[in-house]
């Protein structure tokens, strides 16, 4: 993937529609109230870790950014096989599932029991067993169907699923939505981790995988028929202040999740950083928006000032303003990027990639057939730093050197590639408590990059 700097970009993350693209924009509309204050909730859960090491397949998959026939929309910015993944306990009905926590996805889901397991690239039906979820749900009693309406979501590394859509009682961190729609899902490609049932989508409207009819290979940018998420509707009910925050943790432990607050038992400096929404279009040369039309939310984009890049050689500043990314500039700059909890690395622009890859000691290589950064296991770190709302945070050495399946290891920075999107994946998550303050249409983020 990669983000260009400037503030009207285009960018290709689109499965199956090539008439459509990305646009990022400076755009922010207007928050729906003040900052929610910066205060602990007792709507707090704890986050599993799932983790392994990346495998080739993984990489292929990820870096090739799979398309998938039928499937049209935005790709949903969540990777699985990735080494990482932080589940959180959710229930639909009275029985509790474990799940994926995605910030880079809209839906609710879980898989059927009796669903038909596909082979990603082939198409060709393989035994349950193959896709690897856990528990499977069996509709319950505070189920009801929606007739005429499909389920299809397709994701960044080349995954998909299809299914169907009912509104079910869903409770998520002590909060019950009585009606959420949700996804069922009956076919699946799929590599699971033989726990998470499904995923819990905490990004906005735009993004919901529901389209109307119930022929998947029908369904088009026209079709889709959005809906309120479950955090949407939690604040939208009252239930909740209209923010949630996880701080995610290195080692064994997985993190925290708080809805409506901050996440208990979790320190922090009260010192925090903000940066607004920024608003990331999808733009269809086939479908022209109703005159009067604001832009919609899709993913939670904001835009930072650059990087702090310290080796054992050189100092190195980057800015989307300044050409030259070893220089330090004149006035600061600015680029897009989204917060994705779903994501595990930082994929960033392809010269801070390489710039702060030269700087591991030894450096990193750079493999061309998996489009992939890889690094000694001992090797020692640059100091790597982004600049947010006039404050550095600096990631964590050990969060910069990841397994690979070989018992080899790859750089935690990688080069977004060619018209992709920068991302702040959990490598930088890791090193933060990050608020999601819906209600503001803002960011915060405090440093803890040390614990």
């Amino acid at each position: 993937m990669r983000l260009s700097s400037g503030l009207i970009l285009d960018l290709g993350l689109f499965v199956s529609a090539a008439s459509s693209s990305f646009k990022l924009g400076g755009f922010v509309p207007e928050a729906i109230q003040e900052a929610s204050p910066n205060e602990v909730t007792p709507n707090t859960i704890s986050l599993t870790r799932k983790s392994g090491s990346v495998s080739r397949a993984y990489l292929n998959r990820i870096n090739s950014r799979a398309n998938v026939n039928g499937v049209y929309g935005s790709t949903s910015l969540k990777e699985i096989e990735d080494g990482t993944e932080f589940l959180a306990p959710v229930k639909f009905g009275t029985k509790s599932f474990m799940a994926i926590l995605d910030t880079g996805s809209s839906d609710t889901w879980l898989a059927e029991t009796g669903f038909q397991c596909l082979n990603q690239t082939t198409g060709i039906l393989l035994s349950e067993a193959e896709c690897d979820f856990g528990p499977l749900y069996s509709r319950s009693q505070t189920f009801t169907p929606i007739s005429d309406e499909n389920f299809n979501i397709s994701y960044g590394d080349g995954e998909f699923l299809t299914g169907t859509l009912g509104h079910e009682q869903v409770t998520l961190a002590g909060i019950t939505v009585e009606n959420q729609e949700v996804g069922i899902v009956n076919y699946a490609a799929w590599e699971g981790d033989g726990v998470s049932s499904g995923l819990i989508g905490l990004a906005f409207p735009a993004i919901t995988s529901a389209y109307s009819g119930i022929t998947p290979s029908l369904d088009t940018n026209i079709t889709q028929v959005p809906y309120n998420p479950i955090f949407t509707n939690m604040y939208s009910e009252g239930k909740v202040a209209p923010m949630f925050s996880i701080a995610l943790t290195r080692g064994t432990t997985g993190g925290t999740f708080a809805i409506g607050g901050l996440p208990q038992n979790v320190a922090y400096p009260n010192n925090f950083a903000a940066s607004p929404f920024q608003v990331l279009t999808i733009e269809d040369d086939d479908v022209v928006p109703p005159a009067g039309t604001k832009p919609r939310y899709t993913y939670y984009t904001i835009t930072i000032q650059g990087f702090e890049i310290l080796g054992a050689r050189y100092t190195y500043y980057s800015h989307g303003a300044n050409p030259n990314p070893a220089a330090k500039p004149d006035l600061p700059g600015n680029e897009q990027i989204i917060v994705d909890s779903g994501t595990t690395l930082l994929y960033v622009a392809s010269e801070i990639a390489y710039i702060t890859n030269e700087l591991f000691s030894p450096p990193a290589q750079y493999d061309e057939e998996l489009g992939t950064y890889f690094v000694a296991c001992d090797a020692i770190a640059p100091t790597f730093g982004i600049s947010i709302g006039g404050q550095t945070f600096f990631v964590n050495s050990q969060d910069l050197i990841l397994p690979y399946e070989d018992g080899t290891c790859y750089s935690g920075v990688q080069d977004a590639g060619e018209a992709g999107l920068a991302i702040l994946g959990d490598v930088f998550l890791k090193n933060v408590l990050a608020v999601f303050d819906v209600g503001a249409s803002e960011m915060r983020f405090a440093a803890r990059e040390n614990y």
